[in-house]
């Protein structure tokens, strides 16, 4: 599945439920290293809320951690769904 820097960003803070491809049951993810990685928005002002950055979906992190501790691969991922 294709997860946007955007996305990345959102499920670090509300990490979803994931199915991942081979593994039985679900996972919750729990964090994706974007140090490297641009922001969620780039820095406007009161009134222009900021671009989303440019960036090569190739240069991102793929893979994150489960709550577990567990790394998955984002390729691997069917789907997702809230955790709340």
């Amino acid at each position: 599945m294709k997860i946007t820097l955007a996305q990345r960003h959102l499920f670090n803070e509300s990490k979803p439920i994931m199915e991942i491809e081979g593994v039985d049951g679900t996972v919750q993810w729990d964090e994706c290293d974007l140090s490297n990685s641009p922001p969620y928005r780039e820095k406007g002002s009161m009134t222009k809320h900021g671009k989303f950055p440019t960036y090569k979906y190739e240069e991102l992190p793929t893979v994150f951690k489960d709550t577990d501790g567990n790394e998955h691969s984002i390729e691997d991922i069917t789907s997702y769904r809230s955790s709340k």
